[in-house]
């Protein structure tokens, strides 16, 4: 055997191995972002930690785009396999990272405002500004805006109350749950309970163009993590600190799953709802606490779609604490309803939640 012979077939044996080695990797990997697909038909409330898989699947999509990067250089008849790791878990992809280049809303479209104004706070050591969220809520010029952690007192919730009352905006409210409209309400709320837990779902019904419309505004259980666990977390993250990662991570998993369990049954009294009033267009909007990998999301979307995937694009994150960048603030609509111009508005900083704004319009079916 010559000398070149040798080198060739070593090369092809290292060539071979490393695909070896690569393909085993990327298979383990796709079915570990499967698994966390799956988890999101764990009810939270028999399976509190399991269920909170599905907040690892942006690893496992992003770890599977690496691979078909690699496969790109190293062996290009391999990229089929990442290509099929995404497109087995395609519809959770495109919650999870929707891409809408094509939307236009008709004219008669009725824009929509979810915001979680962290109770107009005007903490400016945490970036709140209240005074600028009455601002932005009043300039939004929405149809209808739902509205998370409103205080009902205060100087700067009056200016508020003020501003909207002098645009014509009607009100109706529930605790710290409230919904204003330029469409008339349909009575008295049809659903209060925003004692759950300190947190729960309000209901209401307007006349939306003639129509008779559910509106149900939520804020869900709160993970209850303190801005010190976070930092905590966040700094061991950026030191790679193993045995700190792992202490908060167990800290951080215990109030993930707790409350969880908590937004599970929240989650299916919304569930009812919906369900209750299906005769009527609907438009649920809030702080739902959770991401689109989640029971509580995915329990919701099999019975509205959500606008942000349907006419949304990226990632839109909502929330974004140290080392906690998510979206957890959801517009969902019924099926008789279309969706259209879906962002998260990032030029409004006043509160440790981003607004979530999108343009509804009635179906042509």
């Amino acid at each position: 055997m010559t000398a070149e012979n040798f080198t060739s077939k070593v090369k092809h044996g290292a060539q071979v191995m490393l695909v070896s080695i690569m393909a085993g990797a990327n298979i383990a990997t796709i079915i570990l972002m499967w698994a966390t697909c799956l988890s999101t038909l764990l009810s939270p409330a028999i399976h509190p930690r399991l269920s909170q898989a599905g907040l690892l699947f942006p690893v496992f999509l992003g770890l599977d785009i690496l691979f078909l990067l690699a496969w790109l250089i190293v062996s290009w008849k391999w990229m089929l396999l990442p290509i099929m790791g995404i497109l087995g878990c395609w519809n959770y992809t495109r919650e999870y990272f929707p891409i809408n280049p094509f939307d236009n809303a008709p004219t008669e479209s009725h824009k929509i405002l979810s915001f979680n104004v962290a109770s107009l706070s005007n903490d400016s050591a945490n970036g709140f500004n209240g005074w600028k969220s009455v601002e932005y809520i009043a300039e939004c010029d929405a149809d209808i805006v739902f509205l998370q952690e409103c205080p009902q007192s205060g100087k700067i919730y009056t200016t508020l109350k003020h501003k909207m009352d002098s645009l014509g905006y009607k009100m109706q409210s529930d605790g710290a749950l409230f919904i204003y409209s330029k469409w008339p309400f349909a009575g008295e709320p049809v659903y209060k309970k925003s004692l759950t837990y300190g947190n729960g779902s309000f209901a209401c019904l307007i006349n939306l163009d003639g129509d008779t419309t559910l509106l149900i505004n939520n804020h869900l259980q709160s993970n209850a993590i303190s801005l010190e666990e976070k930092s905590a977390y966040g700094d061991a993250l950026e030191n790679y600190d193993q045995e700190k990662m792992k202490a908060s991570g167990k800290v951080l998993l215990s109030r993930l799953s707790t409350a969880a369990a908590k937004r599970s049954e929240q989650a299916d009294t919304v569930c009812d709802l919906i369900t209750r009033y299906s005769q009527y267009p609907t438009i649920v909007a809030g702080d739902m606490n959770d991401t689109p990998i989640s029971y509580t999301y995915q329990k919701i979307a099999k019975l509205l779609d959500n606008a942000f995937a349907k006419s949304g694009n990226g990632l839109g994150v909502s929330y974004s604490q140290k080392g906690f960048p998510v979206r957890i603030d959801h517009i969902f609509v019924s099926k008789d309803l279309l969706t259209s111009s879906t962002h998260i508005d990032d030029n409004i900083k006043s509160s440790d939640h981003r607004p979530i704004v999108t343009r509804v319009y009635k179906s042509a079916k």
